[in-house]
C-alpha cells in the first residue's frame, strides 16, 4: 500500500509538472505570437508610411515645372496642376490614413482575438489541472481511509 501511495503521489506530481511545462509552453507561445504580431503591425505601419512618404516626392518631383518665357501660359497650366496634385495627393493621403486605420484595426482585433483565445486556454488548463488535483486528493483520501481499515483489521486480528 505505501508504494501504491508513493507511486500515486509520483504520478501526481509528474502529471502537475506535465501540466505545468505545458502552461509554461502554451505562455511562452502566446508571447512570441503576440510579439511576432506587434512586429509585423509595425512593418506594416512603417512601410506604408515609407511608401507614401516616397509617393509624395515622387508627385511633388514629377509635376516641378520651371517657368519659361512663356510664364503667363505656363504659370497658369501650372498653378491649375498644383492644385489638382494638392487635391489628389489629399485623397491618396486620406485614404491612406484610412487604409492605415483598417490595418491597426484589424492587427488590434488579431491581437484580442488570440489573447482571449490564450485567457481561455489557460482557464481550461486551470480547470484541467483543479481538476486533476480533485481526483488525485479523493484517490489518496480513499487509499488512507483503506490503510487505516487494513490497520484497524490487523490489530483486531492480533489483539
Amino acid at each position: 500500500m505505501a508504494m501504491d501511495t508513493s507511486y500515486s503521489a509520483k504520478s501526481s506530481s509528474t502529471e502537475e509538472l506535465r501540466l505545468r511545462n505545458y502552461k509554461s509552453q502554451v505562455e511562452a507561445r502566446h508571447e512570441i505570437d503576440m510579439r511576432e504580431l506587434e512586429q509585423k503591425n509595425a512593418e506594416d505601419v512603417q512601410r506604408l508610411q515609407e511608401n507614401y512618404v516616397q509617393q509624395e516626392a515622387q508627385l511633388k518631383n514629377a509635376y516641378e515645372v520651371q517657368i519659361s518665357t512663356e510664364a503667363e501660359a505656363l504659370d497658369e497650366k501650372l498653378q491649375q496642376t498644383r492644385i489638382g496634385n494638392e487635391e489628389r495627393v489629399g485623397a491618396e493621403k486620406k485614404a491612406g490614413d484610412d487604409e492605415l486605420l483598417k490595418v491597426k484595426t484589424a492587427q488590434q482585433q488579431k491581437i484580442e482575438e488570440y489573447r482571449k483565445n490564450s485567457e481561455i486556454q489557460l482557464e481550461q488548463l486551470h480547470k484541467q489541472t483543479q481538476t486533476q488535483e480533485a481526483i488525485l486528493h479523493e484517490k489518496q483520501r480513499k487509499l488512507a481511509k483503506k490503510e487505516r481499515e487494513v490497520t484497524t483489521h490487523e490489530q483486531s486480528a492480533s489483539g
